[in-house]
């Protein structure tokens, strides 16, 4: 049995990473700046880990033009912070701006405006002992198929397990990981093709845990997602304003 000790954290700081430019969404404006219910996507993100009781600092990486000009709609107490090419490059620099100021850091994605307190209390606790992702069930039949599109199998779904954001590290391993990254440690390549942090420390052999997410915390990439996201809010499924 893997041993996670417990290892209170000094402070707890948030990277919300949304430097992207969204170009799936097909909108003028990267999907994070969308309307959703009278507020910006991201708005609804940010504003959850303002107001949570066990986050010290939050970090805001947005586009170099973007962090020049921040949105007015922004609350005070916020790190605003020019972001990079690639997604690991706009962690790295949350976590240079957070540096020495927290021992846990959650990252989150910026286009998943649902977050709950719930979740961050969920991953916050869990990365007290080492890095932690919130993950829920596959629930469709999962099959891999080859290049033509020809099925190969059906994919055992007991163990696989989709994903989420935020994602809790102890600073220590979060500013490794990066740092090898960005000392070039892996190929060029793999910059683009790293997704998520949790990523990196599969790499380098640290053990990743689960907590349990939430099937509310959707992801808006599409469209569609935006059009699922008002739906949730128009129909009370999501408060309002909080």
């Amino acid at each position: 049995m893997r041993s996670r000790g417990p290892a209170a954290p000094r402070g707890v700081g948030a990277i919300v990473v949304a430097a992207g430019q969204g170009h799936r969404f097909g909108a003028s404006r990267p999907k994070q700046f969308v309307d959703l219910c009278g507020m910006p996507v991201l708005a609804w993100s940010v504003r959850t880990f303002l107001d949570h009781p066990d986050i010290d600092r939050v970090a805001l990486v947005l586009s170099p033009p973007r962090a020049a000009s921040p949105p007015a709609w922004l609350p005070d107490g916020i790190l605003v912070v020019p972001g990079g090419v690639f997604r690991a490059d706009s962690v790295r620099a949350g976590i240079e701006a957070l540096a020495g100021d927290v021992e846990t850091v959650l990252v989150h994605d910026g286009a998943r405006p649902f977050v709950s307190a719930e979740l961050v209390s969920r991953v916050v606790n869990g990365a007290r002992g080492g890095p932690v992702v919130p993950v829920i069930a596959v629930e469709d039949t999962v099959k891999r198929v080859d290049e033509g599109g020809w099925i190969e199998e059906t994919v055992p779904r007991e163990q696989l397990r989709r994903v989420q954001t935020p994602q809790g590290f102890p600073a220590e391993v979060l500013n490794r990981t990066h740092a090898l990254e960005d000392a070039g440690a892996w190929e060029a390549q793999d910059a683009a093709a790293i997704t998520d942090d949790a990523s990196l420390c599969e790499r380098l052999g640290i053990d990743v845990a689960t907590v349990e997410g939430d099937p509310a915390n959707l992801k808006i990439t599409t469209a569609r997602d935006l059009a699922l996201a008002r739906a949730m809010v128009e129909t009370g499924l999501i408060a309002a304003g909080n």
